[in-house]
């Protein structure tokens, strides 16, 4: 005769992971579906005159660069000041007094293997605008 306790311990883990899965899936789509709540990283734009920018090959044989830095903007932030398409925005490169959490990193010269523009390297500032 089976006991009604041998039931539940032959699916003890069914029973337990299956409610942890939902709940999970159910915080991970409210966190990034409704509240929008992550960080967005992208190129920015940069002048090689005047900062240490990181430098990218638009073509196969290298002709032609493409200076950008890298930018890290909350999502609610940047989808506030640019709308859904930051492409075009001007507000998407730069970091904002409103921001809450901002970082625009330049190109230092050797860290990473990263491909580094030669102008102005003696002002290679690693995080240099963090609101």
């Amino acid at each position: 005769m089976e006991t009604k306790h041998s039931h539940f311990r032959d699916h003890i883990l069914l029973y337990i992971l299956l409610p942890l899965v939902i709940m999970t899936g159910t915080a991970s789509y409210y966190r990034f579906m409704v509240k929008q709540d992550y960080m967005v990283v992208y190129e920015g734009i940069c002048d090689p005159n005047s900062k240490s920018c990181f430098i990218s090959c638009e073509d196969d044989d290298c002709t032609k660069g493409h200076y950008y830095s890298r930018v890290e903007k909350y999502a609610p932030d940047l989808y506030k000041e640019c709308g859904k398409d930051i492409t075009d925005c001007r507000a998407a490169s730069a970091c904002i007094p409103g921001d809450h959490k901002c970082s625009i990193t330049y190109c230092e010269t050797g860290v990473d293997g990263n491909n580094c523009s030669e102008a102005n390297s003696q002002n290679n500032n690693l995080n240099d605008t963090n609101i």
